[in-house]
């Protein structure tokens, strides 16, 4: 049973087809690593893990060590890597529970060795290297040196060297392949060194999709796995299904006259004779209070503006010109081709990830 009357609906089978539709462009070999980070990007992390395991990825990634906790703790045995820095404070718990970490420093490294050696095993380490994105990661010409010293740490095992792209959405991939060439010379340059690199993984949903020359030994797939697109801005070489639709019911419908307000803040005011309609979610569940008068929603088939301002547990629909509407009546805020997430996320100023990431937990997730 659905647990109240606003719920996202996930199709498992989109997910699924998603990531055999990308798999298949890559070269023979290529590994899959299943990005399930801030609950599956609002979609549930333990359920997408499950469907992107069956379609055949063999590694999960979250952005923090409790993210990979809930994901062991609910049964998965298969490699899972914490993409966010380690921390000397998670180096226990980061070996007790069999992760992959990340590291771009000898100290961090070092913390998650001690705590390996006190537990009587080797940490699993993926030396990140930043190429471009200015954001995380040792310098290109510091990775041999770091990758030699983690893979001499008695209690370390250097499992992975991986990057990440900052452009590879952008319809110019000229510094996604700048990016390509520093990720090659320093992968050079720990060989040469004599050390493994291990998994070698580079490419995001972007550039799997992109630049199959990214592919190396591993892709991370992210956003497109859950069939949204890596960017709204141009077309993709690949059919991706959204799995995520937000919906709700009308919750209660009158009338108000001419000059009446709707609201906090009376931020609506009507000019002619209306009917609005309530719907039973706010803010609270990820449904930004941003919106107010900024998009309109499919009700009966028809468009209905959302006027007054986003509450935190409830929002207005202007239904005057959808004949019928009833408390009970399904309302779609997003997740189809007539209504994409995409829109929400223009009315917002921002990307689908962000959309997707903000429906609240306290939302029933329905798989089908």
């Amino acid at each position: 049973m659905i647990e109240r009357p606003t719920w996202a609906t996930v199709d498992t089978a989109a997910i699924r087809g998603n990531i055999q539709r990308i798999a298949a462009r890559l070269s023979p070999g290529v590994r899959i690593c299943a990005v399930v980070k801030a609950d599956g990007y609002g979609h549930g992390a333990v359920a997408v893990s499950r469907v992107a395991l069956e379609a055949g990825a063999s590694m999960l990634a979250v952005a923090i060590v409790n993210e990979a906790v809930e994901l062991r703790v609910a049964g998965f045995t298969c490699p899972i890597l914490v993409m966010g820095p380690a921390e000397a404070c998670d180096a226990a718990r980061i070996v007790d529970y069999g992760l992959d970490a990340t590291v771009y420093d000898l100290a961090a490294a070092q913390a998650l060795s001690d705590a390996a050696v006190y537990a009587q095993g080797k940490a699993a380490i993926h030396l990140k290297i930043d190429t471009g994105m200015r954001r995380v990661g040792c310098e290109p010409s510091d990775a041999a040196g770091l990758a030699t010293a983690i893979a001499a740490l008695p209690g370390a095992r250097l499992a992975g060297v991986f990057s990440h792209f900052a452009t590879a959405d952008a319809e110019d991939l000229g510094f996604a392949r700048v990016q390509l060439a520093r990720y090659r010379a320093a992968l050079d340059a720990i060989s040469a060194a004599g050390i493994d690199p291990g998994i070698r993984h580079l490419a995001n949903s972007a550039a799997a999709i992109r630049l199959p020359e990214a592919g190396f030994d591993m892709v991370r797939l992210g956003i497109a796995m859950y069939g949204l697109k890596p960017s709204a801005d141009r077309e993709w070489e690949v059919e991706l299904k959204p799995a995520l639709s937000l919906r709700t019911r009308v919750s209660m419908v009158k009338d108000i006259a001419a000059g009446e307000s709707v609201g906090y803040g009376r931020r609506f005011t009507a000019a002619r004779k209306s009917r609005i309609a309530t719907l039973p979610l706010g803010y609270a569940d990820g449904w930004p209070r941003a919106l107010s008068g900024r998009v309109s929603l499919l009700v009966r088939g028809k468009r209905a503006p959302l006027v007054g301002s986003v509450c935190m547990d409830q929002c207005m629909l202007d239904v005057t010109d959808v004949p019928g509407v009833l408390a009970g009546d399904e309302v779609l805020l997003y997740g189809t081709a007539e209504l994409p997430a995409d829109e929400i996320a223009a009315a917002l100023g921002t990307i689908n990830y962000e959309v997707a990431c903000l429906v609240g937990r306290r939302v029933p997730r329905v798989y089908v």
